[in-house]
């Protein structure tokens, strides 16, 4: 395989420094904090939403429809936006419009006077989230050979889980010591610090990287108007016709839901059915959980490559990875058995470990449907998980407003996780990806 980064300098006879060696790590460095923000801004309403409920007076259905308001934007957006980034020239300025615009909408909801300016700010914010992840892994498709993708996956999507552990500190003491208005109007200022870097650092990456390169052929672009809708739904056609494409999309199908029950109602089931004080016990036990999810992201990825420089295929070796991680996801039917904080720690520690571990290499396989396109494949992918997750989170607000129970949640998202691991080993196979 040919080395996936080529400076500009090479050209010259110049040998490029280390700086340059290593630019697509730099690169990396920046989608792991625009990730950070991304999640750091959506958990901030998972995170306070015991105060916002006491103001608004809401009862768990209206929190499950709040807290999904997100996610229905977030899915139907990803149906178009990753046609648009495989086929946009610039990236450099298409991603700080978007990260600007998530960050606005996080800091508006700390001026909300009413539930309904609530929902729809949360609406909104969902649509510009949603370039986040087609974009990062377009970009991390070509800039990596494919053996260093699951870790390079791993590593900037846990960025996402290192905010859900530092946001329940952050949203808890200030909400405590302020009001809970502040936390959004800090949290949607960071994105602003974000450009920095991102500026500085994602600079000419045509020069950078061959595989960058071989995406921008002209019938790519989408300043060629002529073409571009057709094109858009022709590629569609293609995705949707890959079996490859339907086992990575089923597979989030039965994750996905696991990852936004956890970030957006462990903390409503710490305090309504273990009873725990929202203080900063509360953000520590939660952080510890997020903590172990952001582990199995790099661990997920780590193992991969591991396993690869052992002699094992990259295929057989995520398949290793996720049969095990299903394993440890299983753990969540014993939550159902205690009402100890200490012991729901633990099970749910383990739980989101198998979470992040499978997630770091589904969002590998979504680079090996169609090279070409990865952001469409990754954004058609979101819209399927995230379309049905919005239905499922929105569910356990209606479920535990009438049961008073989350049981037949813990039941039901190890039924999907189960699902899950039965499509990787159907229909994730080496005929219908392109592993290279």
């Amino acid at each position: 395989m040919s080395e996936p980064f080529v400076h500009a300098g090479a050209l010259s006879d110049t040998a490029p420094n280390r700086y340059e060696r290593n630019w697509r790590w730099w690169v990396l460095a920046t989608l792991f904090l625009a990730t950070f923000l991304n999640y750091f801004d959506r958990q901030t309403l998972g995170t306070a939403i015991g105060p916002i409920s006491e103001e608004f007076g809401l009862d768990n259905a209206q929190r499950g429809q709040l807290l999904s308001a997100f996610v229905f934007t977030y899915a139907f957006t990803h149906l178009f936006i990753g046609g648009i980034i495989d086929r946009i020239d610039n990236i450099r300025r298409f991603f700080p419009i978007m990260v600007i615009g998530w960050s606005l909408s996080t800091m508006l909801v700390g001026l909300a006077q009413n539930y309904a300016t609530l929902l729809g700010l949360r609406y909104l914010l969902g649509f510009w989230e949603a370039v986040n992840f087609p974009l990062c892994l377009m970009i991390i498709a070509r800039i990596f050979p494919a053996g260093e993708r699951s870790l390079a996956s791993g590593i900037f999507a846990s960025g996402a889980f290192l905010a859900t552990l530092t946001a329940p500190f952050f949203v808890i003491y200030v909400s405590n010591a302020y009001d809970w208005r502040l936390s959004f109007v800090l949290a949607g200022a960071l994105g602003v610090l974000w450009l920095v870097p991102w500026l500085l650092i994602f600079r000419r990456p045509a020069e950078r990287s061959s595989l960058w390169r071989q995406g921008l052929k002209p019938e790519n672009i989408l300043s060629e108007k002529s073409k571009t809708f057709p094109n858009v739904w022709q590629s569609y056609r293609r995705i949707l016709r890959s079996p490859g494409f339907w086992g990575v999309a089923l597979l989030g199908l039965g994750v996905i839901p696991s990852l936004y029950f956890a970030t957006q109602w462990f903390p409503s089931f710490f305090t309504q059915s273990l009873g725990q004080p929202f203080d900063q016990s509360l953000a520590r036990n939660l952080s510890v959980i997020y903590f172990m999810q952001d582990a199995g992201l790099w661990a997920g990825g780590a193992v991969v490559l591991w396993l690869t420089g052992r002699g094992m295929s990259i295929l057989k070796s995520r398949k290793l990875v996720i049969a095990v991680a299903y394993g440890l996801m299983l753990s969540i039917l014993l939550a159902t058995q205690t009402q100890s904080v200490t012991a729901s720690v633990v099970i749910f520690s383990i739980y989101v470990f198998g979470i992040g571990a499978i997630l770091a290499n589904q969002h590998a396989f979504k680079q090996d449907v169609d090279p070409k396109q990865v952001a469409t494949v990754a954004a058609l992918v979101g819209f399927i998980e995230t379309g049905f997750t919005a239905f499922v989170i929105k569910e356990v607000g209606v479920i535990t407003s009438e049961t008073a129970d989350f049981t037949p949640v813990f039941l039901l998202l190890a039924g999907l996780a189960t699902f899950a691991v039965m499509v990787v080993f159907t229909l994730l196979r080496p005929k219908w990806l392109v592993i290279n």
